[in-house]
């Protein structure tokens, strides 16, 4: 039987946090091949306080993280997850019970190395303002109903073998949130990694988690995000291809003119919404001021 290492990494989110372990030691209460490792990265709330009475269960490990930053926390887990495979899950998530089931179905095939799944909204409603295919930005990820391999995966809902990790190795600390900014790609740039190593990313559409955004479904959120995204793949292209970088370089510069050609004059909310997020993104990666917007 395989074990598994559940990792969440959290900072000030309590109230989310509580509920999160709550439900996960519900679900699997008929399992025992698992640990839970909560990563508190330094937290200025009761975060400690709040997961103490959970230690009574012996799968539950609290380890405090002062690094700053989601990579150093991912990290963290990473150093200190003991079985076969790692689960990186959000602090803010409910699941489906028979999720550990499916990874053991999953991982009997021994060429499955890394796998995600659907990460979808936890009671409710996506705004008609918003794009579909940025939906991302509000932490839903959803390609489809088959299975198939794929590039990218969302944090929030994913595995590896430990095996795997090994050759990979860490996470970019320059990346990644840190405290309350939004900046972001960690997983990515790790994906990309492991793709450079001929792993292949499995997504599964059966293994589900469904995430509370109620607090991320408004666009002060949304732009915020997408001006951070474009300064976290700025770092990433950087590093990783300098070509690339110099043909998104050309091509942000051509979507800031198209906003403002067409933005300030698209006549629906999700064509607006669709321009500002390009027009955010290109400034951060062209690492230009951040431009003012309107939250209506």
């Amino acid at each position: 039987m395989l074990n598994y290492s559940i990792i969440i990494c959290t900072y000030n989110r309590v109230d989310f946090l509580k509920e999160t372990i709550d439900s996960l030691l519900s679900h699997f209460k008929d399992h025992s091949n698992y640990e839970l490792l909560i990563i508190d990265n330094k937290s200025t709330d009761n975060t400690a306080e709040v997961v103490k009475p959970f230690l009574r269960f012996p799968q539950v490990r609290y380890v405090l993280e002062t690094n700053q930053g989601l990579s150093y926390a991912r990290n963290r887990g990473i150093k200190e997850a003991k079985n076969d495979v790692l689960i990186f899950l959000d602090d803010d998530i409910d699941i489906e019970a028979n999720y550990l089931d499916i990874c053991d179905q999953i991982y009997s095939d021994p060429n499955t190395h890394i796998v995600g799944g659907k990460v979808l909204p936890y009671q409710s409603a996506i705004p008609d303002w918003m794009p579909e295919q940025f939906y991302y930005l509000m932490s839903i990820f959803d390609i489809g109903n088959s299975a198939c391999y794929t590039q990218k995966l969302m944090g929030a809902n994913y595995s590896m073998r430990r095996e795997a990790v090994q050759k990979i190795g860490w996470y970019n600390v320059e990346l990644g949130r840190k405290g309350s900014n939004l900046m972001g790609g960690e997983e990515v740039d790790y994906l990309n990694r492991a793709s450079d190593l001929g792993y292949r990313i499995l997504y599964r559409p059966d293994l589900i988690v469904y995430h509370k955004i109620n607090n991320k479904l408004n666009k002060a959120y949304i732009f915020d995000y997408a001006y951070y995204l474009g300064k976290s793949e700025r770092i990433i292209d950087i590093q990783r291809s300098k070509a690339r970088f110099l043909a998104k370089c050309v091509k942000a510069v051509l979507m800031i003119g198209l906003h403002a050609v067409y933005g300030f004059y698209a006549p629906k909310p999700k064509q607006q919404t669709y321009f500002k997020i390009k027009q955010l993104y290109s400034f951060a990666y062209l690492n230009l001021f951040k431009a003012r917007y309107s939250k209506k």
